[in-house]
């Protein structure tokens, strides 16, 4: 019994050695499969990660695209309200000085139509003097008495006494007009 003892022995521990080894073997192709679905998921995911980056990357140029039309069409509109505001300013300056030349005008224009009805008025007047004058004057008798009270009117304007003439025209010591005239002595010129 010794030999099959230590025979039985043998194989069982050899047994237990090959039952082991096929434990561990199993086990370690369950991790390698564990470890191999594990890196197939991880590369899924880096190609998924990839995308998503390349997809950022695109979106971030095309954000930065549409920046920089953005501020180029902020930094066209900025000038173009500038402009419009001068444009504006300037306007309401014209509109400022056209309304106040419009009220000068308006205030001329009454000015003008006030002056206007006094002459019409004035002529009115006129024209009726004229006609009485037309028929005072169309008599000899009436032209007679208008001469007479044109002198007598003449004589009764007192007449200053100065020394001199005065500018006056005088001619055998009686004015001959009663308007003042300015008689301007200018010495000629001399050859140097």
């Amino acid at each position: 019994m010794g030999k099959h003892l230590v025979r039985n022995v043998i194989f069982v521990l050899l047994l237990s050695i090959a039952v082991f080894s096929m434990f561990k073997y199993w086990s370690q192709l369950r991790e390698n499969s564990l470890l191999q679905e594990s890196l197939t998921q991880a590369q899924g995911q880096v190609l998924t990660l990839e995308q998503e980056k390349e997809t950022l990357v695109q979106g971030l140029k095309q954000e930065k695209a549409s920046n920089a039309q953005l501020l180029k069409k902020t930094t066209y509109m900025k000038g173009y309200l500038k402009a419009s505001k001068n444009r504006m300013s300037r306007f309401f300056q014209d509109d400022l000085k056209l309304q106040k030349n419009l009220e000068e005008t308006k205030s001329k224009f009454s000015i003008l139509e006030a002056e206007n009805q006094s002459l019409v008025e004035s002529q009115k007047r006129m024209a009726l003097e004229n006609d009485e004058f037309k028929l005072k004057l169309s008599s000899i008798p009436e032209l007679k008495k208008a001469i007479k009270e044109l002198r007598v009117k003449n004589r009764k304007v007192p007449i200053p006494t100065v020394d001199g003439n005065r500018g006056f025209l005088v001619k055998d010591g009686q004015l001959m007009t009663r308007e003042k005239i300015k008689i301007e002595v200018v010495p000629a010129q001399t050859k140097e």
